[in-house]
């Protein structure tokens, strides 16, 4: 970028540092308010409009719709999951840990029965197993921790009791609001690496709203994660990948945000190859609800 400030500048025509200085002020303007390919097609202003803070909300160009049918936001998998696990705690009034912190083996089992996971996964918890723990089962121990930071659920009393919020959110008609707010908890407080082996990537965090819209951009067909890592993270995080070491982005990429936008249905995510190797071709494709839920207004 400086190399194009500095071409057309005739510097023997400089009177002084301030006519060099506004030269500079005026084209950094002309850079911030052009399109960029690298950017989406996006300036640089609006990319960084994209990325405060306080996202979704009336100062910032990314909203959250809440006008999805009832009964279609209590069918989204991370929702339906949520729900049962609050009703039943509740239900039961309070569901027992072991000492370590975990569900019990009983609850472990009628969670696994009753919850939507994929029948692949379910298949591989139960293959060779006679003694099903909840570490065993992977997604119902992330929702667990997650119900706990979204403050749904409170260990006291060695039980795990429904909070005053989710007693709320799981009245009558509350269901799309409901999906909001685990959405929005998911990507902005918890611990997105939690049961992973990646290393830390809070960047992804930072830029999420920017590689929300490009994914808005994307049209129905099936993309693999490297062309969806491409398109979806600034060049900036490639700089950094470089410099840390980092030689899987894309795949890092794909299990810190793609797969779990899957888990609210805003994406759909298959994998190709052969049976049984976890990851092997993974790749994504926008779901029809993505529009439906996720709003920009770029000017």
């Amino acid at each position: 970028m400086t190399g194009k400030f500095f071409d057309e500048v005739r510097f023997d025509d400089l009177e002084s540092l301030e006519e060099l200085q506004e030269i500079v002020n005026s084209n950094i303007r002309k850079y911030n308010e052009s399109p960029q390919d690298d950017l989406g097609g996006l300036t640089p202003e609006q990319a960084t409009s994209l990325m405060g803070p306080d996202w979704p909300g009336s100062d910032t160009p990314i909203g959250i719709k809440e006008s999805l049918p009832e009964e279609e936001a209590r069918e989204i998998r991370f929702v339906k999951n949520s729900r049962i696990f609050l009703e039943t705690a509740r239900e039961k009034g309070g569901l027992p840990s072991t000492r370590a912190g975990n569900l019990k083996r009983k609850d472990v089992a009628y969670f696994l029965e009753k919850m939507k996971f994929n029948p692949d996964r379910v298949e591989q918890i139960r293959n060779g197993r006679t003694v099903i723990n909840e570490k065993h089962v992977r997604p119902l121990n992330i929702l667990r921790v997650f119900l706990e930071t979204a403050e749904l659920i409170d260990h006291r009393d060695g039980r795990f009791h429904p909070t005053s919020k989710a007693q709320s959110m799981l009245e009558p008609g509350r269901a799309t609001e409901f999906m909001k707010y685990l959405f929005l908890t998911y990507f902005q407080e918890f611990d997105l690496t939690y049961f992973t082996e990646c290393h830390e990537w809070n960047e992804f965090r930072d830029i999420l709203p920017y590689s929300l819209y490009r994914l808005g951009q994307l049209d129905d067909g099936w993309h693999k994660v490297d062309i969806l890592a491409d398109r979806m993270l600034l060049p900036s995080i490639f700089e950094l990948a470089d410099q840390r070491g980092e030689d899987i982005l894309a795949l890092t990429y794909s299990i810190i945000i793609l797969k779990p936008l899957c888990k609210f249905a805003l994406l759909e995510g298959r994998k190709l190859g052969i049976k049984g190797i976890e990851d092997f071709d993974p790749q994504f494709r926008k779901t029809s609800l993505f529009d439906r839920f996720i709003e920009f207004d770029l000017q």
